[in-house]
């Protein structure tokens, strides 16, 4: 009932701050999967959380394995791959970040961030960029060639 609905309208209004919804096929698209929001019970955040923290210890000790309570790396990765769909939460984000600087590490991770997420981080590194005295300081990674 709710697509013959939806088949219905030829026009829906342009949505940018909440949902990030352009046209029909966009929302067609948000209705038919999960919720990006991926709401946690709070004991499943709290083992998401306690897994990131002794992540990010076994990151911090120079990725040494003797140093964390894991016994080997295939157990962080394949526990890493599962709560990346959680890279809303800023815990996560991190952990993923300082794994995939291990020099060990053969594949990277990528954190799934909801479009909404991604529009507030968009905004926080754009009021990181400082300016002094008319020059620009941005963050990122440059390629400075002299010839």
């Amino acid at each position: 009932m709710l697509w013959s609905e939806i088949d219905n309208i030829e026009f829906i209004p342009e949505d940018n701050e909440i949902y990030m919804i352009r046209n029909i096929e966009e929302l067609k698209t948000y209705l038919t999967k999960p919720n990006p929001d991926k709401l946690l019970t709070i004991k499943q955040k709290q083992k998401i959380m306690r897994f990131c923290k002794e992540v990010i210890v076994y990151c911090n000790n120079g990725y040494h394995l003797e140093c964390s309570i894991f016994n080997n790396l295939e157990e962080i990765y394949i526990q890493m791959k599962d709560i990346s769909v959680y890279g809303d939460i800023p815990s996560v984000r991190r952990a993923i970040r300082l794994l995939n600087q291990d020099p060990k590490c053969t594949e990277k991770i990528e954190p799934v961030i909801s479009n909404k997420m991604k529009r507030i981080l968009e905004s926080k590194s754009k009021k990181k960029v400082k300016k002094y005295y008319g020059l620009i300081s941005k963050q990122g990674s440059f390629t400075i060639s002299f010839d």
